[in-house]
């Protein structure tokens, strides 16, 4: 198509300088250029030596510069500008600095054995002391009191089990929808992470030609689905000017799927939404495309970066 335009757009420059130069050579010279006999009366004066007026080769000259110049200027390549946003990631944490901590610890001597059971075994036990602790902080409420803790006894023989910490498994989001991004990548779609929006994990984020972008989730409300796209929205109308980005939204296995609305696609199960996407590939930019292409994923790249952090 931008080949095609290209050519419609030279054949109409040519033909308007094509004009433009005949009511010239008519107007001052009398030439027409699309008579045949003129050019070849031009060229007998020119074989028998007349002096041909230096204006018309000017002329000649000035008419081929324009059009070569309008062409260039015509069909030069543009590629729109995208402004990569500058995001302000430094936040102020309050700052709390203790006072000096003082605690005074008072122990008693354990009683020395009598000479006469020197032999016996006894268990040793630790005496109640008490500690005293005074604590400071630079907050807006008011000193806590003092707090006066006796120690537990404890004999020598209480054996002593550790207790084993608890394991937290955390599951990856790009292995744990490792197929839905095969699909979308299988289809020409470029992957663009699973970022975190607003509290809602998406399972997948890609981009294709043409501004298109996808963004979708499994198990989620829509209502969710609808707050990220919002927040997407939000953030390429202040960072973009004249570029609209085409944002499809769907959930797989949402809950609420027989009231969503008809901006999110539902699917019951991923290969659902293998068959779709499998009926809509992407169409790769051609050769005028891939730098404006390459800007765009740029551009989506920095955004998923940022939006995982607010």
């Amino acid at each position: 198509m931008n080949k095609l335009n290209n050519i419609l757009i030279g054949l109409l420059w040519l033909l308007a300088v094509t004009l433009g130069t005949t009511f010239w050579f008519n107007t001052m010279f009398g030439f027409n250029i699309f008579s045949v006999q003129h050019w070849q009366h031009l060229a007998y004066i020119q074989a028998t030596g007349q002096s041909v007026k230096p204006a018309f080769y000017i002329s000649i000259v000035v008419a081929v510069l324009i059009a070569i110049f309008g062409l260039y200027k015509l069909l030069q390549p543009r590629f729109r500008q995208i402004t990569m946003p500058i995001f302000d990631r430094t936040k102020s944490a309050p700052v709390q600095k203790a006072d000096t901590v003082t605690v005074v610890q008072q122990t008693e001597k354990p009683i020395q054995a009598m000479p006469n059971q020197a032999h016996t075994q006894q268990p040793v036990t630790e005496q109640p002391h008490t500690v005293e602790t005074h604590t400071n902080f630079d907050t807006q409420s008011s000193r806590p009191p003092r707090l006066n803790i006796t120690t537990v006894t404890r004999t020598t023989n209480v054996p002593r089990v550790p207790l084993a910490p608890a394991s937290q498994t955390r599951t990856n989001p790009e292995t744990e929808y490792a197929e839905i991004r095969n699909i979308f990548e299988s289809a020409g779609y470029v992957f663009k992470g699973t970022p975190k929006i607003k509290n809602v994990q998406t399972a997948v984020v890609a981009i294709g030609t043409g501004e298109v972008l996808w963004i979708g989730a499994v198990g989620i409300k829509n209502t969710d689905m609808q707050r990220a796209v919002q927040t997407l929205a939000g953030i390429f109308t202040d960072t973009l000017e004249d570029i609209e980005i085409h944002i499809n939204a769907f959930v797989v296995s949402a809950p609420d799927a027989a009231d969503a609305t008809p901006d999110i696609l539902q699917f019951a199960t991923v290969e659902d939404l293998r068959n779709y996407i499998n009926g809509v590939p992407n169409t790769p930019p051609d050769a005028d495309e891939t730098e404006n292409f390459d800007a765009y994923s740029g551009y989506i790249g920095t955004v998923m970066d940022y939006v995982g952090k607010i």
